[in-house]
């Protein structure tokens, strides 16, 4: 009987630490580009079977919508569901047992930062997606670091990579010039070539539009859509300095990027 009297209080002790010592994170990220903006961001707090994203990997739905178009959940675009990051998790900020995830704000313009409370509810990963606007399926990454428990500042530095889901025809979406060859489509638009984000805040004075097309060509005024995967670190924009030609029409003195893209720093509170 005093053994089980100990046992007992023995669980409720450890349960008391647990609960005690159970944090919510400062997650802080900074986009170091100086003409590209981020869409919404996931963050995702998960166990070993989650994987957002891998490098050498074809991209799945999910990673395609978001690459492509920004997109996460549901609400953000409804054409989406079954196929984005939401049917792939289960529902936002709810212990998913595998996953706990959260679609954080609007876009984050260059070398800005934004800081977020969350709770990781015990899951020992985490991963941070986000879309490079404007770009055709290029997004930031951090894949599965583990969670620090300790209390203190970590940093980490992500990089751009492609997900490999369309060709990089560096295509101003809003031109009406160019439509999707064997469709006749216009550009822009999840599935269908030109950059995503035409409308976005992100130095769109300086897209051009006469480009020819760098990853695919304009022939005809028609370009087609293709894929260049697998999931990949991003090559970069190539970009010109022609804003009524050339063969993108991104400029290269504006647009282009080094790797690494965007800071992150997560604190954890002393409990």
């Amino acid at each position: 009987m005093k053994l089980t009297q100990l046992a007992s209080a023995t669980l409720l002790s450890l349960a008391t630490v647990s609960i005690s010592q159970a944090v919510t994170l400062d997650i802080e990220i900074t986009n170091l580009t100086q003409a590209q903006s981020f869409t919404p961001r996931l963050v995702i707090a998960h166990d070993s079977s989650v994987d957002a994203f891998e490098v050498g990997q074809p991209a799945s739905s999910a990673l395609t919508w978001l690459a492509e178009a920004g997109v996460i959940d549901d609400e953000q675009n409804a054409d989406s569901s079954g196929a984005n990051f939401e049917a792939m998790l289960g529902p936002v900020d709810t212990d998913n047992g595998t996953n706990t995830w959260h679609r954080f704000g609007g876009l984050l313009a260059p070398s800005e930062s934004l800081s977020y409370p969350f709770d990781t509810m015990d899951k020992p990963y985490l991963s941070l997606l986000a879309m490079l606007i404007p770009t055709n399926d290029a997004f930031v990454g951090m894949d599965s670091i583990m969670i620090p428990t300790q209390p203190g500042t970590y940093t980490y530095y992500l990089n751009a990579y492609d997900a490999g889901t369309e060709l990089n025809d560096e295509l101003n979406s809003a031109r009406t010039d160019v439509v999707e060859a064997g469709t006749g489509n216009a550009l822009g638009g999840y599935g269908l070539p030109g950059l995503a984000g035409g409308g976005a805040p992100t130095r769109i004075v300086d897209l051009g539009i006469g480009g020819t097309g760098v990853g695919a060509q304009v022939i005809n005024g028609e370009v087609e859509d293709g894929e260049d995967g697998p999931v990949h670190i991003h090559r970069n924009a190539l970009g010109d300095t022609d804003n009524a030609g050339g063969a993108s029409d991104l400029d290269s003195t504006v647009h282009r990027w080094l790797n690494p893209v965007a800071r992150v720093v997560i604190t954890v509170p002393a409990s």
